[in-house]
């Protein structure tokens, strides 16, 4: 656990604050008291220890507080979106929005592993998730509406067929993330495969070398 400087002093005369209080004053025996010190010492490393985790940089211009604050963006659209469509009777149009969620859901997890993605989850939130999220909410209000408007049926029927096609734009968002990691890990074995080669390269010289210097 990183700390910082002040971070450290501050938890340590928390304890000694904490313990002090209570047992100077005699409300708690000493052992009592050094408990509950240690306690309040835990405590204040605790948060000093969230607050760093949340500045530090992930990568450039990213820290914790943002990609945490991204995921929990797009989350609450789905969660939405769950709810809107949760008193449907259409089972297959709430199947259809689940698996909206999921592919979405998905994209966050692997924006956990791989922060570098925030960017295209970013857009994908603004550009496509949000929009969805609209679309999917003023559906189901119409779908509940009684009575039903007489232009509504044309207006759902047109929104369950767009549902294909917007499952199609998610996955291929979320492609252009696996894309990323394919790039990466492409660049990983060529890295490797360069440094390889120069250790090979460094080896068959030291023993040609060597041999020389034998007379070989």
């Amino acid at each position: 656990m990183k700390i910082s400087t002040t971070g450290r002093i501050t938890s340590l005369l928390a304890g000694v604050g904490v313990f002090a209080a209570l047992y100077l004053t005699g409300f708690l025996e000493v052992a009592f008291a050094l408990v509950a010190g240690v306690l309040g010492w835990l405590a204040v490393i605790l948060l000093f220890s969230m607050i760093q985790s949340n500045k530090t940089v992930l990568v450039e211009g990213t820290t914790r507080a943002d990609l945490e604050e991204t995921i929990k963006t797009g989350k609450k659209l789905t969660m939405g979106m769950r709810q809107a469509v949760a008193r449907l009777s259409q089972v297959e149009i709430r199947q259809e929005v689940e698996d909206l969620c999921r592919i979405a859901e998905s994209m966050f997890e692997l924006l956990r592993k791989d922060p570098k993605d925030i960017r295209v989850v970013k857009q994908f939130i603004t550009y496509y998730l949000e929009p969805t999220h609209k679309i999917i909410v003023k559906y189901a209000e119409l779908a509940t509406a009684r009575p039903m408007p007489a232009d509504a049926i044309a207006t759902l029927e047109r929104t369950e067929k767009s549902l294909k096609n917007i499952r199609a734009t998610f996955l291929q968002q979320k492609e252009k993330m696996l894309a990323n990691d394919v790039l990466d890990l492409d660049t990983e074995i060529k890295v490797f495969e360069t440094l390889s080669s120069n250790m090979k390269s460094q080896q068959t010289d030291k023993t040609t070398s060597t041999q020389t210097r034998n007379g070989l």
